[in-house]
């Protein structure tokens, strides 16, 4: 085989392998929107299906020839797409190859079913239902790990799929030196004279409205219809297939618009960084992003930065007294003190900013639990009610409202959680970044022009796609390496300022 036919051998796979892919997300998609109760079983077979043809296509001999004929002929004219692509593969082949094919299968298709037996188990508030779906996944997780060299350590062996480089220590390291400032700094904010008065949402807030509002600023901000939809399921979520076609999951509580806005606004940036990707990415599988961190870094920046913002709400409150009429006398200062105020609730998707980590440290640190096999999954409600008590001093009315709140567990995305902390943390060098090119950020969001803010994220992160690993583009955008530091200003300020705190 010659470069050449090596090239285009390579261009036709990953084409291919691409549209299996879109495919497999185009089925859960569907799962999470429009799948009757029956068809769990079905769907699951499916998925695991094409999970076994795309395992196939990575770990052919074909792949092999082809990715041997271009590393021994390395071209110094070889594009950056290229180079990333030929990496990408590569490295896939030697993850998968390591995965026997069947173990592959079984792992996807058991996944989808757990997913589907939770969102029963939520709605009936029945953990007992799920637990042993969630062992055997659990167990099937720790298969794969063991596959790959990480039998004692299941952890890092899912975490670094996500996060390169990333291992247990690493991540307890910086949520060491995170938390090492929130909590003091909670009982700094806690103490202060300053009251932050949230106000009462008087509800409720019709489903329609709040589809039309939200559908309203996404667009101003930069999400594309043309290319994107929104949809309402059990959990939010967004899945890209090509950069042309992102879908996106919200929710709409009657009760309180600010909720589905702010969960909008979060799927709405990992929806624009899949859309802003570069077009000569489609087709070659670099358009998905494989990088949890930085994924969740860009959809809380659009979320927090913007969306908790003062500004926004100076600019966005005008709009929603159209829809909301009940919101007319509001001023923006009051919707921007009920969104940052500090909120010690049992829902993670209502916290404030700052107590949003100690949600995530709570999961992180059951799901070590876990892997050590120091708890049993029938123990699980108590240890996480135990843990809300001792990090928030709430406890969920139900295991609907606690243990079985995220999808996470039943999903797949386990040795996940971390990665919005660490999305945080990325967010704290971007967003100093940007105030160095952007000082002027807020009175431009002030004004509804979101084009440079948004544009800066394009232009340093979202516009490559997978082609670079989060520490390299994170040294393309500010030089550093990942730390709290940056993240820990940004809090110190906004909420130093918020209860009226000096130094």
């Amino acid at each position: 085989m010659n470069r050449q036919a090596a090239e285009e051998l390579l261009w036709r796979e990953a084409a291919e392998i691409d549209y299996l892919e879109n495919a497999k997300a185009s089925l859960s998609w569907d799962m999470r929107v429009n799948l009757p109760p029956a068809a769990g079983e079905y769907r699951g077979e499916m998925i695991g299906f094409l999970a076994g043809q795309i395992y196939e296509r990575k770990t052919s001999e074909k792949m092999n020839e082809i990715l041997c004929c271009l590393e021994e002929e390395a071209a110094e004219g070889n594009s950056a797409v290229l180079s990333a692509m030929i990496m990408k593969f590569r490295r896939e082949y030697r993850y998968l190859r390591e995965v026997p094919p069947e173990l592959n299968r079984e792992c996807a298709a058991h996944i989808l079913k757990t997913e589907v037996m939770w969102r029963r188990a939520k709605a009936e508030n029945d953990f007992p239902l799920i637990i042993p779906w969630m062992k055997r996944e659990f167990d099937l997780l720790k298969e794969t790990a063991a596959a790959h060299g990480y039998k004692d350590d299941p952890m890092t062996a899912l975490m670094s799929a996500g996060d390169p480089g990333i291992t247990r220590e690493k991540a307890d390291l910086l949520f060491e030196e995170l938390k090492a400032f929130l909590l003091p700094f909670l009982d700094r904010l806690r103490g202060a004279t300053v009251p932050v008065a949230k106000m009462d949402l008087v509800g409720p807030f019709s489903k329609n409205s709040q589809k039309e509002f939200c559908a309203k600023i996404l667009g101003t901000i930069g999400y594309d219809f043309s290319r994107g939809r929104i949809d309402e399921g059990a959990h939010p979520y967004t899945t890209a297939n090509d950069r042309s076609d992102i879908r996106l999951v919200t929710r709409y509580p009657e009760q309180n618009f600010l909720s589905g806005l702010i969960s909008c606004l979060h799927e709405g940036g990992h929806a624009m960084h899949w859309q802003n990707t570069m077009p000569a990415l489609s087709g070659t599988t670099l358009e998905k992003v494989p990088y949890d961190a930085l994924c969740e870094s860009q959809s809380r920046f659009i979320e927090n930065m913007i969306g908790r913002s003062y500004e926004f709400w100076e600019y966005c409150l005008p709009a929603a007294r159209r829809y909301f009429p009940q919101l007319e006398g509001t001023a923006p200062g009051e919707i921007f003190r009920t969104l940052s105020a500090l909120n010690f609730t049992a829902d993670r998707l209502d916290s404030d900013e700052i107590t949003y980590n100690l949600h995530i440290m709570i999961r992180y640190e059951i799901e070590k639990l876990l892997f050590d096999g120091a708890v049993s999954f029938e123990d699980l409600p108590a240890i996480w009610s135990d843990k809300y008590a001792e990090y928030l001093g709430v406890c969920p009315e139900n295991d609907a409202k606690g243990v079985l709140s995220d999808m996470h567990w039943y999903s797949g995305y386990a040795g996940y959680f971390q990665s919005y902390v660490m999305g945080n943390l990325y967010d704290g060098h971007f967003y100093d970044a940007m105030r160095k090119e952007i000082p002027d950020m807020y009175e431009q969001i002030r004004r509804g022009n979101f084009e440079n803010v948004t544009g800066w994220l394009k232009e340093h992160i979202q516009k490559y796609g997978g082609m670079y690993e989060p520490a390299e583009l994170l040294k393309m955008a500010d030089g550093e390496e990942l730390s709290a530091g940056h993240y820990i200003g940004y809090l110190r300020e906004k909420y130093g300022k918020l209860y009226g705190l000096a130094g």
